[in-house]
């Protein structure tokens, strides 16, 4: 057992989650704990106390490195809770469950922009559905209007990467100041992979290193959605497909995007239209 679960006073049977990479993650009892080897528990706690996050508890230092104490969120990442529409076929209810779970992540990204706040590391396990609020987590890369700990920021996951961030990480080693335009970039990409089951870039070499990962997407290679949709889809691939822009200024905001979806929600065009769609109406 790790020492600070003593030394913080943690209640349960503590269950060893994930450690690689310099980050360890428990659950003791109702509370999740990270520990890291550096900066980067403190620094997402010191986001999470500044947005007020209603699951936040403490954080702290250790000897050499940080830690991070959260209520535990019982919950769904967007992974799984597209899996079923993705398996379950062509039908009203998928098509009521994807534009539902797509909006509540959307509105969930306008929140934490409307906060001042830019994630930096979007990802489909980093939107979790708890009851009826999505919880946006992993916030140590987020970027913001409060002063936390500074590190050098090269982007997060290379599938989620938008474009624009992508060619960045290429062509500098500079810090990078994440922005709104490439969070919902990130976002549209978790959809798009969660829903597929294929990231939206085509890449030459999917089992490529990072690098040539990054420049396919910062050349703008993308699928054809007909080429890996479950089926069609019409309403959320136009919304996909807003979000996915290759340039920023041509993206929706979160906001946006959220308002695209719903719209979708309550109109005919949550059915497909396609030919030789196979849904039931």
């Amino acid at each position: 057992m790790h020492p600070l679960i003593t030394e913080l006073g943690l209640d349960g049977d503590p269950k060893l989650l994930h450690e690689r990479r310099g980050t360890t993650f428990f659950k003791v009892g109702d509370t999740a704990l990270k520990i890291t080897d550096g900066l980067m528990a403190g620094r997402e706690g010191e986001v999470l106390a500044a947005l007020g996050a209603a699951h936040y508890r403490a954080h702290g230092q250790h000897a050499g490195g940080s830690w991070l104490a959260m209520r535990w969120i019982d919950g769904t990442s967007l992974w799984g809770a597209l899996e079923p529409a993705h398996r379950g076929g062509d039908t009203p209810a998928g098509h009521r469950a994807i534009l539902t779970a797509a909006a509540k992540a959307a509105e969930a990204l306008a929140e934490l922009h409307a906060a001042g706040w830019i994630h930096g590391d979007l990802q489909p396990d980093h939107l979790v559905f708890e009851d009826q609020t999505v919880r946006i987590i992993d916030l140590a890369c987020a970027q913001g209007p409060v002063s936390v700990p500074f590190y050098v920021h090269r982007g997060g996951l290379a599938h989620t990467t938008a474009p624009e961030t992508a060619a960045l990480i290429l062509d500098t080693t500079d810090h990078i100041t994440t922005t709104p335009e490439a969070d919902v970039w990130s976002l549209a990409a978790s959809l798009f992979w969660s829903w597929t089951r294929t990231p939206p870039t085509d890449y030459r070499d999917p089992q490529g290193r990072r690098p040539e990962l990054l420049a396919d997407t910062a050349a703008g290679r993308q699928h054809e959605l007909a080429t890996v949709r479950p089926w069609p889809f019409p309403a959320f691939e136009d919304a996909l497909s807003a979000g996915l822009a290759t340039g920023p200024v041509r993206r929706p905001s979160a906001g946006a995007l959220a308002q695209l979806l719903r719209t979708a929600l309550t109109g005919p065009a949550q059915t497909s239209a396609m030919p030789g769609g196979s849904g039931e109406h």
